[in-house]
């Protein structure tokens, strides 16, 4: 009986503390708009994390060739414009995830973000999805603000 009351009241506590660690961290912007004015040199990776309650207090950086270009907030996106080429995209806590894209101009890649089980800390993973799961998935997302230089 004394095990059943424990549970309760841990379930109910959690039910009340997830939607507060969602709230940590910046105020998101607007819901995602795709753009369709690429300049022609240029490509446009969409870096999302689509909204969960496991992992959403964890917020990795995310890098651009070893270069921090945003910061993946749980149901947040990011649109990173670059020049073409190789680019390894990486994300780490207790562990590293990566993934190299091959930025060609024109073209627009959706790489999505999830937060894994870890020993001490979610583990960041990065995945290239095809445009039509990375459009529906991503609908839900909101615009990450642009990081400040430190």
């Amino acid at each position: 009986m004394i095990k059943k009351g424990f549970i309760l009241l841990s379930m109910l506590l959690l039910s009340f503390c997830i939607p507060m660690l969602q709230s940590c961290g910046p105020t998101l912007g607007p819901a995602f708009q795709k753009t369709d004015k690429i300049p022609e040199e240029m490509g446009m990776v969409y870096i999302y994390r689509p909204s969960k309650g496991f992992g959403a207090a964890i917020t990795p950086d995310v890098y651009a060739n070893g270069f921090v270009i945003t910061t993946l907030y749980n149901g947040g996106y990011y649109p990173y414009l670059t020049k073409p080429g190789e680019i390894e995209f990486s994300a780490k806590t207790e562990s590293t995830s990566a993934v190299t894209l091959d930025i060609k101009p024109g073209q627009i890649y959706y790489l999505k973000g999830y937060i894994g089980i870890g020993f001490f800390v979610g583990r960041p993973h990065l995945t290239v999805v095809s445009p039509e799961v990375g459009e529906k998935e991503i609908a839900e997302c909101k615009l990450i603000p642009e990081k400040k230089a430190e």
